[in-house]
């Protein structure tokens, strides 16, 4: 996600820093791209991420990171519920909205902690060993 750089050290932010940005629709996490190219008081993000690679956990919902529409909301057209013709048939989140229409305010921060998830569950072994005890016991 790319901010300016006032805003990055206003916040406290470095280039390549772990951050995650969050509103009422929803969150994500991204790394941050400081840039003189960014004006104050925007940020931006250009493409997709997978949420479930290389994306730490967000600590709004404690999930995988999101992706860059985890902050937009869909909405939708008229012409998007009419049915019979295939171009313009409804899909969920096929058409949705065009991109000047994405535009949110979120609010902007460092991860205090990066948490990639990967601890086992609590209700899980984390070995081998105790796994074969336990379907054993059952």
């Amino acid at each position: 996600m790319w901010i300016s750089e006032n805003d990055a050290a206003s916040a406290g932010i470095s280039d390549n820093d772990w951050i995650e940005a969050y509103n009422a629709n929803g969150a994500l996490t991204a790394r941050a791209v400081v840039s003189q190219r960014v004006k104050d008081g925007m940020c931006l993000m250009y493409h997709a991420q997978e949420k479930i690679v290389n994306v730490p956990g967000s600590e709004m919902t404690g999930q995988r990171g999101g992706i860059h529409n985890s902050v937009t909301r869909t909405v939708l057209k008229p012409t998007h519920m009419i049915g019979g013709y295939a171009q313009q048939s409804y899909g969920f989140n096929y058409y949705g909205t065009i991109g000047t229409n994405r535009d949110e305010f979120v609010i902007l921060r460092k991860l205090a902690k990066v948490d990639w998830l990967d601890q086992p569950n609590a209700d899980q072994p984390s070995n081998p060993e105790a796994a074969a005890k336990l379907e054993a016991a059952e």
